[in-house]
Protein backbone atom coordinates (compact mmCIF):
# COMPACT_ATOMS: atom_id res chain seq x y z
CA UNK A 1 0.00 0.00 0.00
CA UNK A 2 1.26 3.23 -0.79
CA UNK A 3 2.09 5.98 1.48
CA UNK A 4 0.50 9.00 2.04
CA UNK A 5 0.71 12.31 3.59
CA UNK A 6 -0.94 15.19 5.33
CA UNK A 7 -3.20 18.28 3.53
CA UNK A 8 -0.23 20.72 5.46
CA UNK A 9 2.74 18.70 4.59
CA UNK A 10 1.44 18.59 0.73
CA UNK A 11 0.90 22.14 0.88
CA UNK A 12 4.60 22.88 2.47
CA UNK A 13 5.93 20.66 -0.40
CA UNK A 14 3.98 22.05 -3.17
CA UNK A 15 4.71 25.89 -1.57
CA UNK A 16 0.32 26.46 -1.47
CA UNK A 17 -1.87 26.83 1.34
CA UNK A 18 -4.13 23.60 2.72
CA UNK A 19 -7.15 25.24 0.71
CA UNK A 20 -5.69 24.91 -2.22
CA UNK A 21 -4.64 21.30 -1.98
CA UNK A 22 -8.22 20.51 -1.12
CA UNK A 23 -9.04 22.10 -4.13
CA UNK A 24 -6.62 19.99 -5.92
CA UNK A 25 -8.32 17.19 -4.30
CA UNK A 26 -11.71 18.20 -5.46
CA UNK A 27 -10.61 18.50 -9.02
CA UNK A 28 -9.30 15.62 -9.18
CA UNK A 29 -5.55 17.12 -9.71
CA UNK A 30 -3.95 15.49 -6.42
CA UNK A 31 -5.20 11.31 -5.26
CA UNK A 32 -6.25 11.22 -1.70
CA UNK A 33 -8.31 9.21 0.72
CA UNK A 34 -10.83 10.73 2.86
CA UNK A 35 -10.60 9.14 6.64
CA UNK A 36 -11.08 9.99 10.39
CA UNK A 37 -8.17 10.28 12.40
CA UNK A 38 -7.64 8.99 16.25
CA UNK A 39 -9.84 12.15 17.42
CA UNK A 40 -12.38 10.68 15.01
CA UNK A 41 -12.16 13.67 12.61
CA UNK A 42 -12.57 13.74 9.07
CA UNK A 43 -9.38 14.22 7.75
CA UNK A 44 -7.48 13.68 3.91
CA UNK A 45 -4.39 11.56 3.19
CA UNK A 46 -2.93 12.37 -0.02
CA UNK A 47 -1.28 10.10 -1.92
CA UNK A 48 2.67 12.20 -3.52
CA UNK A 49 3.22 12.50 -7.21
CA UNK A 50 6.14 13.57 -8.95
CA UNK A 51 5.57 17.37 -7.79
CA UNK A 52 5.12 16.99 -3.93
CA UNK A 53 7.88 14.16 -4.31
CA UNK A 54 10.48 16.76 -5.49
CA UNK A 55 9.42 19.16 -2.87
CA UNK A 56 9.64 16.90 -0.16
CA UNK A 57 12.88 16.07 -1.51
CA UNK A 58 14.52 19.68 -0.77
CA UNK A 59 15.61 20.11 2.52
CA UNK A 60 13.99 22.57 4.80
CA UNK A 61 15.20 23.95 8.57
CA UNK A 62 12.17 23.12 10.42
CA UNK A 63 10.43 20.29 8.49
CA UNK A 64 11.26 16.33 9.32
CA UNK A 65 12.72 13.94 6.11
CA UNK A 66 9.91 11.79 4.70
CA UNK A 67 10.93 8.81 3.35
CA UNK A 68 9.26 7.77 0.40
CA UNK A 69 10.52 5.92 -2.87
CA UNK A 70 9.57 6.50 -6.22
CA UNK A 71 7.44 3.26 -6.41
CA UNK A 72 5.09 5.57 -3.53
CA UNK A 73 4.34 7.78 -6.22
CA UNK A 74 0.90 8.30 -7.44
CA UNK A 75 -0.26 10.79 -10.19
CA UNK A 76 -3.95 11.46 -10.40
CA UNK A 77 -4.44 10.31 -14.15
CA UNK A 78 -2.80 6.69 -13.02
CA UNK A 79 -5.71 6.49 -11.07
CA UNK A 80 -8.34 6.25 -13.05
CA UNK A 81 -9.52 2.96 -14.27
CA UNK A 82 -13.00 0.49 -13.96
CA UNK A 83 -12.45 0.65 -10.03
CA UNK A 84 -11.21 3.79 -8.62
CA UNK A 85 -11.50 7.10 -10.91
CA UNK A 86 -11.09 11.15 -9.71
CA UNK A 87 -14.77 11.63 -10.17
CA UNK A 88 -15.42 8.40 -7.47
CA UNK A 89 -13.13 10.40 -5.19
CA UNK A 90 -15.04 13.52 -5.93
CA UNK A 91 -17.65 11.97 -5.60
CA UNK A 92 -17.44 10.44 -1.99
CA UNK A 93 -16.30 13.55 -0.74
CA UNK A 94 -19.19 15.62 -2.35
CA UNK A 95 -21.35 13.75 -0.35
CA UNK A 96 -20.88 12.29 3.09
CA UNK A 97 -16.87 12.82 3.59
CA UNK A 98 -17.81 16.42 2.14
CA UNK A 99 -20.79 16.54 4.85
CA UNK A 100 -18.45 15.02 8.02
CA UNK A 101 -16.59 18.21 7.01
CA UNK A 102 -19.04 20.54 6.90
CA UNK A 103 -20.48 19.26 10.54
CA UNK A 104 -17.03 19.32 11.69
CA UNK A 105 -16.60 23.05 11.16
CA UNK A 106 -20.01 24.22 11.23
CA UNK A 107 -21.13 22.35 14.47
CA UNK A 108 -18.62 24.90 16.87
CA UNK A 109 -20.13 27.89 14.89
CA UNK A 110 -23.58 26.29 15.71
CA UNK A 111 -23.11 26.09 19.31
CA UNK A 112 -21.51 29.44 19.69
CA UNK A 113 -24.76 31.02 17.82
CA UNK A 114 -26.68 28.78 19.88
CA UNK A 115 -24.59 30.18 23.42
CA UNK A 116 -24.85 34.33 21.90
CA UNK A 117 -28.53 33.35 21.26
CA UNK A 118 -29.38 32.43 25.01
CA UNK A 119 -26.90 35.04 26.27
CA UNK A 120 -29.08 37.69 24.31
CA UNK A 121 -32.07 36.25 25.28
CA UNK A 122 -31.17 36.42 29.01
CA UNK A 123 -30.12 39.91 28.43
CA UNK A 124 -33.34 40.82 27.00
CA UNK A 125 -34.82 39.18 30.08
CA UNK A 126 -32.66 41.42 32.46
CA UNK A 127 -33.69 44.33 30.68
CA UNK A 128 -37.17 43.58 30.57
CA UNK A 129 -36.99 43.11 34.21
CA UNK A 130 -35.52 46.28 34.87
CA UNK A 131 -37.80 48.22 32.46
CA UNK A 132 -40.57 46.34 34.43
CA UNK A 133 -39.08 47.55 37.68
CA UNK A 134 -38.48 51.11 36.38
CA UNK A 135 -42.36 50.98 35.16
CA UNK A 136 -42.88 49.43 38.61
CA UNK A 137 -40.89 52.54 40.54
CA UNK A 138 -43.50 55.19 40.02
CA UNK A 139 -46.30 53.13 41.97
CA UNK A 140 -43.94 51.98 44.53
CA UNK A 141 -42.71 55.70 45.13
CA UNK A 142 -46.66 57.00 45.24
CA UNK A 143 -47.39 53.73 48.00
CA UNK A 144 -44.43 54.99 50.20
CA UNK A 145 -45.42 58.57 50.34
CA UNK A 146 -49.01 57.44 50.81
CA UNK A 147 -47.96 54.98 53.74
CA UNK A 148 -45.38 57.79 54.96
CA UNK A 149 -48.55 60.28 54.98
CA UNK A 150 -50.68 57.76 56.39
CA UNK A 151 -48.18 56.95 59.22
CA UNK A 152 -47.74 61.02 59.66
CA UNK A 153 -51.52 61.22 60.07
CA UNK A 154 -51.69 57.73 62.65
CA UNK A 155 -48.68 59.91 64.72
CA UNK A 156 -50.79 63.16 64.90
CA UNK A 157 -53.69 61.34 65.69
CA UNK A 158 -51.68 59.53 68.71
CA UNK A 159 -50.04 63.52 69.73
CA UNK A 160 -53.87 64.75 70.21
CA UNK A 161 -55.01 61.37 72.29
CA UNK A 162 -51.82 61.84 74.40
CA UNK A 163 -52.86 65.35 75.08
CA UNK A 164 -56.55 65.02 75.67
CA UNK A 165 -55.37 62.25 77.79
CA UNK A 166 -52.99 64.60 79.82
CA UNK A 167 -56.14 67.09 79.59
CA UNK A 168 -58.49 64.47 81.02
CA UNK A 169 -56.09 63.66 83.65
CA UNK A 170 -56.02 67.14 84.71
CA UNK A 171 -59.93 67.81 85.02
CA UNK A 172 -59.62 64.41 86.68
CA UNK A 173 -57.59 65.68 89.22
CA UNK A 174 -59.53 69.13 89.54
CA UNK A 175 -62.62 67.34 90.34
CA UNK A 176 -60.84 65.31 92.99
CA UNK A 177 -59.62 68.55 94.58
CA UNK A 178 -62.56 70.07 94.43
CA UNK A 179 -64.20 66.97 95.81
CA UNK A 180 -62.16 67.32 98.74
CA UNK A 181 -63.45 71.20 99.48
CA UNK A 182 -66.92 70.30 99.06
CA UNK A 183 -66.23 67.75 101.64
CA UNK A 184 -64.25 69.98 103.64
CA UNK A 185 -67.28 72.54 103.97
CA UNK A 186 -69.60 70.00 104.51
CA UNK A 187 -67.77 68.69 107.61
CA UNK A 188 -67.37 72.23 108.14
CA UNK A 189 -70.83 73.44 107.81
CA UNK A 190 -71.80 69.72 109.89
CA UNK A 191 -69.58 71.37 112.89
CA UNK A 192 -71.40 74.86 112.69
CA UNK A 193 -74.24 73.35 112.80
CA UNK A 194 -73.99 71.34 115.81
CA UNK A 195 -72.19 74.22 117.40
CA UNK A 196 -75.27 76.21 117.13
CA UNK A 197 -77.74 73.77 118.33
CA UNK A 198 -75.37 73.78 120.86
CA UNK A 199 -75.66 77.10 121.82
CA UNK A 200 -79.11 77.53 121.46
CA UNK A 201 -80.17 74.94 124.27
CA UNK A 202 -77.54 76.72 126.30
CA UNK A 203 -79.77 79.95 125.22
CA UNK A 204 -83.13 77.98 126.43
CA UNK A 205 -81.55 76.75 129.85
CA UNK A 206 -80.05 80.13 130.09
CA UNK A 207 -83.83 81.73 129.47
CA UNK A 208 -85.63 79.36 131.81
CA UNK A 209 -83.27 79.94 134.81
CA UNK A 210 -83.75 83.64 133.87
CA UNK A 211 -87.11 83.82 134.51
CA UNK A 212 -86.65 81.18 137.46
CA UNK A 213 -84.47 83.57 138.87
CA UNK A 214 -86.96 86.78 138.11
CA UNK A 215 -89.69 84.95 139.79
CA UNK A 216 -87.56 84.99 142.62
CA UNK A 217 -86.35 88.42 142.65
CA UNK A 218 -90.43 89.24 142.36
CA UNK A 219 -91.04 87.47 145.65
CA UNK A 220 -88.29 88.93 147.29
CA UNK A 221 -89.06 92.73 146.53
CA UNK A 222 -92.70 92.33 146.91
CA UNK A 223 -94.51 94.27 150.06
CA UNK A 224 -94.79 92.67 153.25
CA UNK A 225 -98.55 92.63 152.99
CA UNK A 226 -98.51 91.05 149.73
CA UNK A 227 -96.65 88.49 151.62
CA UNK A 228 -99.00 88.49 153.80
CA UNK A 229 -102.04 88.27 151.77
CA UNK A 230 -100.52 85.93 149.45
CA UNK A 231 -99.76 83.33 152.43
CA UNK A 232 -103.28 83.82 153.50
Amino acid sequence: MSKTISVREAASALGIGPRAVTYRLEKGQLKGTLTKNESGVPEWRIYPNKEILAGLSQPTDNATPIDFEPGDVVEAEAIEGPGETARQTEGSFNSENFQALIEQFVRPLVEEVKAQTLAIAERDRIIEEQSRQLRLLPDLQKRAEEERALADKEREAANERALEVRALNKQVDLIEEEKSKIAEQLALSAKEKNLLEAKANEAMALATDLAALKQTVEKLQAPWWKKVLGSN
